[in-house]
């Protein structure tokens, strides 16, 4: 009984496949049930969708990763693997913020005084070294890096009630241009109806921000004005937000998993 039982379940596992596989391919059993043909297909769209990701990945890789990338990427990948996993980021975020923020230039300096492989203020850096005791954010790139996470992180905690996307993206923003840009965008979305807890409402809101629109601004605040003053680098931070989602997207096709280090040492962009 115990034979029958099997080659039974298996039978019925056999229907269940055949049926399947119409309800799928109807085009296919209406044709002859060809399946071999539409199996063609589809094995042959999955090949050019690998190599149409492949080519994205190899442009990417000349147009927008420094030479020296695999060197840096093998000196830097521990601290940053670390601390993303301590407060909740994907590595490959952040690899993405380093390559916008100074492309892996460990002396980079803004023309506002930001240094460092995550352009982190004067300011800034102050207020993190009094948090995470750690002193030297400017002058040794893997405190920087410590600290451009760590801020990262805290931006996150201005957007609890946006979806995880979102809110990510948010804090890119405000990472960029400060929390208060971003708090003042959100109040002219509320006005205008739009949904403050996405990034395409503030996206459309922050170049309302200028004194240009100070009409709006009568209508949006008691006093006439965003409650932290006008705001004129919108374009800088929807660039910002977006290109660094575009960048990101790229390394998680570049790096499909979470590695550990020692799978970066041969620099492969097929990892």
């Amino acid at each position: 009984m115990g034979g029958f039982k099997g080659h039974f379940s298996w039978a019925w596992l056999l229907i269940f496949l055949v049926v399947m596989g119409c309800e799928r391919y109807p085009a296919a059993v209406k044709d002859g049930g060809n399946q071999a043909d539409s199996l063609q297909i589809i094995i042959e769209n999955e090949i050019a969708q690998k190599k149409s990701q492949q080519a994205q990945i190899e442009e990417f890789q000349r147009r927008h990763l420094p030479r020296n990338f695999s060197v840096q990427i093998k000196k830097y990948f521990g601290v940053i693997r670390k601390y993303s996993k301590w407060y909740g980021l994907d590595w490959r975020l952040i690899i993405a913020m380093i390559l916008k923020e100074s492309l892996f230039k460990e002396n980079a300096r803004s023309n506002v005084g930001a240094m460092g492989l995550m352009q982190i203020t004067p300011h800034t850096a102050r207020e993190i070294t009094r948090e995470l005791d750690i002193a030297y954010i400017s002058q040794e790139p893997r405190e920087n890096i410590t600290a451009g996470i760590y801020h990262l992180y805290k931006q996150l905690r201005y957007f609890p009630k946006a979806d995880r996307l979102n809110r990510l993206k948010l804090a890119l923003a405000a990472y960029n241009c400060g929390p208060a840009r971003v708090l003042d965008a959100q109040d002219i979305a509320r006005f205008k109806q739009l949904d403050p807890q996405t990034w395409e409402a503030v996206k459309a809101c922050l170049p309302l921000l200028t004194s240009e629109h100070w009409k709006l601004h009568l209508e949006v605040w008691e006093q006439g004005a965003p409650n932290f003053g006008y705001f004129y680098g919108y374009e800088e931070t929807i660039d910002y937000v977006d290109d660094i989602m575009r960048k990101y997207q790229l390394l998680k096709k570049m790096y499909k998993y979470d590695i550990q280090a020692l799978a970066l040492e041969d620099g492969d962009s097929n990892l």
